[in-house]
């Protein structure tokens, strides 16, 4: 079983400290946005610098880099990777697993790129990278993993009734509970033998890393869980595989997370070889909800 860690030149020995343009080199930044990246903080360092230093400043998620162009998002958030790799090792983890976490910047640029054709970020990525800044987020094979407490969204948990939770439920894993927070990247492999093997290796990760965690079980809130739409899958789709290693715990019929991973550009520009289940989602959007989903450790 393996932690995500990774032989050769990415191991463990290597030092706490990695140049921005090393870092940047092992992202692998789609077309020419490695080039404008670099030229964007070298061109304008001490500006990209300064805006480092208070880019995720301030209460809530109303961070200052939030209100930033896109590019100098994406330039601001590079431009911490060294930082946050220094961060990452002083934690123990290994070369592999931090790479393959910082990756998700490439990967959310290039997914920002094919929206609006230019290269950047946006606010909502802006906010999602604050979990780099706290050593908080950690890609272990196909899929990203985070340690969490749980939470219940209804009325008790956040103030208004999202889902609907059984006493039992919130009895046997309270409210607060360690848990390991799961998220599935755009793109993820779902294979079952890919999943597996992210799981396992969580498993391996969290107890060496985290040991005194005490984690009762993966957590996961996704419209990739919600019982209506998988049971309109096939029993050899990897949504629907994937979905059943969860045991759904709460459900509501907010679509919106749905129609966002699958429209990018919004459903009245669906692409014209639309998958079945863009079609489904299309002919049926009844059928698409969000769900809390949770496997035991």
């Amino acid at each position: 079983m393996s932690d995500g860690t990774k032989k050769g030149t990415h191991s463990e020995k290597r030092s706490a400290h990695m140049r921005l343009e090393t870092i940047v080199s092992e992202l692998h930044f789609a077309g020419d946005t490695e080039r404008e990246v670099l030229e964007r903080i070298r061109g304008n360092e001490a500006q990209i610098a300064q805006a480092a230093r208070t880019a995720y400043q301030g209460e809530g998620f109303q961070f200052p880099l939030c209100g930033r162009g896109p590019l100098t998002r994406l330039a601001v958030v590079t431009y911490l990777l060294p930082g946050w790799y220094a961060a990452y090792r002083a934690k123990g983890i290994p070369d592999g697993v931090i790479l393959d976490t910082f990756r998700d910047v490439s990967l959310r640029a290039r997914l920002y790129s094919e929206i609006t054709g230019r290269a950047g970020l946006s606010e909502e990525d802006v906010i999602w990278f604050r979990h780099l800044m706290h050593v908080a987020l950690f890609q272990i094979g196909a899929l990203q993993f985070q340690p969490f407490e749980m939470i219940y969204l209804d009325e008790e948990g956040i103030g208004e009734p999202y889902m609907a939770f059984s006493a039992a439920q919130k009895a046997a894993l309270p409210a607060g509970t360690p848990v390991i927070n799961c998220h599935v990247p755009r793109g993820a492999d779902l294979s079952p033998r890919s999943v597996e093997a992210s799981f396992q290796s969580a498993k391996a990760f969290f107890s060496k890393h985290f040991p005194d965690g005490a984690y009762r079980a993966f957590l996961c809130y996704s419209w990739l869980l919600y019982p209506p739409m998988v049971e309109r899958l096939p029993e050899t789709s990897n949504i629907r595989r994937f979905a059943e290693r969860f045991r759904v715990v709460g459900a509501c019929d907010d679509a919106e997370q749905a129609f966002e991973c699958l429209f990018m550009e919004g459903p009245e520009r669906a692409p014209a070889h639309a998958t079945a289940l863009q079609r489904l989602a299309l002919r049926r959007r009844e059928l698409f909800g969000f769900a809390c989903g949770v496997i035991g450790i």
